[in-house]
Formats: structure tokens, C-alpha cells, sequence
């Protein structure tokens, strides 16, 4: 993975662009390969969750506090809205 920025921001957009530029060519194509076949909203939404993960631990390489601090908001997030969905 060859994703880079500065410090204290996200370093891989969580989208499906975002993720792609992070990755190298043969992990774009597995990232493809997981992607492509699947339709459930539910089930995409979790390899694009799993593939930015993969990529933002790559790009933040060994400051593990910094890639703690960038992922855990966006993980609460997520969180709390699959709460709020399922109490509806």
C-alpha cells in the first residue's frame, strides 16, 4: 500500500477512489475482486469498511496512536448509526 499524507488527518477518503489510490495494483485487484460481485448495500459497506482499514493501517505504518485516533471516530460513527437503524 503507498498511501501518504500529513499527520493528524485521514489518510485514505473512505470511498471506493480514496481506497483504490491507496493501494497497489495487486491489491486493487483483490479490492475489486471482493467488491465487484457483491450487491447487499449491507455486505459492500463492510468490504469498503475492510479494505480502508487495511489501507489506512498501511499509510499510517507504525504510529499505531495516530491510526487509532484518525479510524476510531469514523468507526463510532458507523456504530451509532447501525444502532439508530436497527432501533427504527
Amino acid at each position: 500500500m503507498t498511501a501518504t499524507a500529513e499527520t493528524g488527518t485521514l489518510r485514505v477518503p473512505r470511498s471506493i477512489n480514496g481506497i483504490e489510490q491507496a493501494l497497489t495494483y495487486e491489491e486493487r485487484a483483490r479490492f475489486y475482486g471482493e467488491l465487484g460481485p457483491v450487491e447487499d448495500p449491507v455486505e459492500r459497506e463492510a468490504v469498503i469498511g475492510t479494505w480502508w482499514l487495511r489501507a489506512m493501517s498501511a499509510a499510517y505504518g507504525s504510529d499505531r496512536a495516530g491510526f487509532r485516533a484518525a479510524v476510531a471516530p469514523v468507526l463510532v460513527a458507523g456504530r451509532s448509526e447501525r444502532a439508530g437503524a436497527a432501533a427504527a
